[in-house]
């Protein structure tokens, strides 16, 4: 995806995120956030988007001060801070330079890297607090963005012994993924190719998976092949 696309997802969840708290903010998120309400839900997001900001304020050239970021206010300012944050990190986005190397958590990346995380941080947890469908597109380029990322961060002790191939094939866009879980941790192909096992669905309940928020159920997946290698991936890929 694009700098565009990136920040159109950016405000369009982030103000469902907004309104749902607004409407009920005791309400109860996705379970695995356990204790969490759309209250908390949205002071966490914010403050991501408030690390971001203030990279983007001090420039690619230095790693911005954890300290002397702006955190999420614990009353009834939340949503107001949280929308105007939201306007001021699109309006640096747009104007940033995305093709220097900046400093991020996954070491320097092009800046890119800030849109891309702001938008799949804010489409997920849009859905913790809401659910609804994650857009296709938002879909692929959160599972590219998973396996590039954060997958070469998990402690290859985990991997020890396993041996065994997930295909991931998205119905609704083009998007498909050959996985390898091995003792090497997480390597992957994009393409067509057969796995030990087969996990077909809209892209963004792939995603959903991937990131182990929803099952392998029949009502959103097909499973072709030998299901019993599906939950490898929750055992390992955790973070």
């Amino acid at each position: 995806m694009e700098r565009d696309a990136y920040v159109d997802h950016i405000r369009t969840n982030s103000a469902a995120l907004v309104a749902a708290q607004r409407e009920e903010p005791t309400a109860a998120v996705w379970s695995g956030l356990v204790g969490w309400d759309r209250t908390r839900l949205l002071a966490h997001v914010g403050n991501v988007h408030g690390w971001m900001r203030a990279q983007l304020a001090v420039g690619p050239d230095q790693p911005f001060d954890r300290g002397g970021v702006d955190r999420a206010p614990h009353d009834d300012s939340l949503a107001d801070w949280f929308e105007a944050g939201v306007v001021d990190l699109t309006d640096r986005m747009t104007t940033m330079d995305v093709d220097a190397i900046w400093p991020t958590w996954a070491g320097p990346l092009p800046g890119l890297f800030f849109p891309r995380r702001a938008a799949q941080e804010t489409a997920v947890h849009r859905w913790d607090a809401v659910g609804r469908p994650l857009d296709p597109e938002v879909g692929v380029d959160g599972i590219d963005e998973l396996l590039e990322r954060f997958a070469p961060l998990l402690p290859t002790d985990r991997f020890a012994g396993l041996d065994a191939t997930l295909h991931l094939h998205a119905t609704d866009v083009e998007g498909e993924w050959l996985i390898r879980l091995g003792p090497d941790g997480v390597a992957f192909e994009r393409g067509h190719a057969k796995g030990d096992v087969a996990l077909r669905g809209a892209a963004g309940d792939l995603l959903l998976w991937a990131w182990n928020r929803v099952p392998a159920d029949d009502d959103r997946f097909e499973v072709l092949g030998d299901a019993t290698r599906l939950p490898t991936w929750a055992a390992t890929v955790a973070f």
